[in-house]
């Protein structure tokens, strides 16, 4: 019976955990390397806004804004 309700408790650890919010420090993360990325190909203006939320799966939002494209070399 012990092993029973040890299981149970692990198995509400694990929802309650699941269903928690990503970790603020996991966004800062993320966002940077977003933000990265599109610096590669654009002109950003500002930061990138990152946000990630559990609706029973992980919606992710990612907002930037760019004053241009950056010019690209010619290919060929």
């Amino acid at each position: 019976m012990r092993k029973l309700t040890d299981n149970a408790r692990r198995a509400r650890a694990i929802l309650a955990q699941d269903s928690a919010a990503l970790p603020l420090a996991c966004e800062r993360i993320a966002a940077r390397e977003v933000e990265k990325v599109l610096s590669e190909f654009f002109i950003l203006k500002g930061e990138v806004s990152f946000k990630a939320q559990r609706k029973g799966k992980i919606v992710i939002t990612i907002e930037a804004e760019a004053e241009g494209v950056k010019p690209f070399g010619i290919i060929g």
